[in-house]
């Protein structure tokens, strides 16, 4: 068989329709498979802090930023209503104020 006699299968060249808008790279952004965020941006909290830490236990935060979850539990980027200082805190050291 010569080169030029072998026809070329079309069929496997084309690609699939696809919708327009579509593709094949995952979004940026939120990822969907963690959990959502108990608390919003702006909202008052109260900061319990774990037993390592040092921190007034009557301390209220405001919610500044919403973090990425590490090691299954999302965070928070706080900020002291009392005297503006910042910091990081797990979900789980949250409540409403």
């Amino acid at each position: 068989m010569k080169p030029k006699d072998i026809q070329p299968n079309l069929y496997s060249m084309t690609l699939p329709y696809r919708q327009p808008g579509w593709s094949p790279v995952r979004p940026r952004g939120r990822d969907h498979s963690a959990k959502s965020h108990k608390f919003i941006i702006g909202q008052i909290l109260a900061f319990s802090p774990d037993d390592h830490e040092i921190a007034g236990s009557g301390d209220s935060f405001r919610v500044v930023r919403l973090l990425p979850p590490e090691s299954g539990d999302n965070q928070y980027r706080l900020e002291s209503v009392v005297d503006g200082h910042e910091r990081v805190v797990r979900e789980s050291q949250l409540a409403l104020a």
